[in-house]
């Protein structure tokens, strides 16, 4: 699989896939760095989108720069849940046809208010 392939099959998995990354090429070892948590393996990842994901009402993709083998991509997204609209920078770096790290940056604080009051999602 290409990077560009790799990449379009992760963010699919976010806007489309309600968080089901099961056909995503993310490595076993696949590590994840974000302001909420981290990740050292894909089986924990793959999990907590599979939490996460039916929680986005809006993903869309802004901009996206392509360096050899590390896709950079400005996100707008949306969650149910009493938190603003937010905006995001993630890297991923891709070998060999699948994703083997993911660096996601973003404002967590209005996120991780909402999860430590309990937020449940939106009617």
């Amino acid at each position: 699989m290409r990077v560009q392939e790799a990449v379009d099959a992760y963010y699919a998995a976010w806007s489309g896939g309600k968080g089901d990354f099961s056909g995503v090429p993310l490595a076993d070892d696949f590590v994840f760095r974000g302001p909420v948590a981290d990740f050292e393996s894909a089986d924990g990842y793959r999990a907590m989108a599979a939490q996460a994901g039916p929680l986005v009402t809006r993903f869309a993709i802004r901009h996206q720069f392509v360096d050899g083998t590390r896709v950079c991509s400005i996100i707008d997204w949306e969650m149910n849940l009493p938190v603003p609209p937010m905006t995001s920078a993630e890297i991923l770096e891709i070998e060999d046809g699948r994703i083997v790290r993911g660096d996601l940056i973003y404002d967590a604080e209005p996120l991780r208010a909402a999860l430590a009051q309990g937020a449940a999602p939106e009617a």
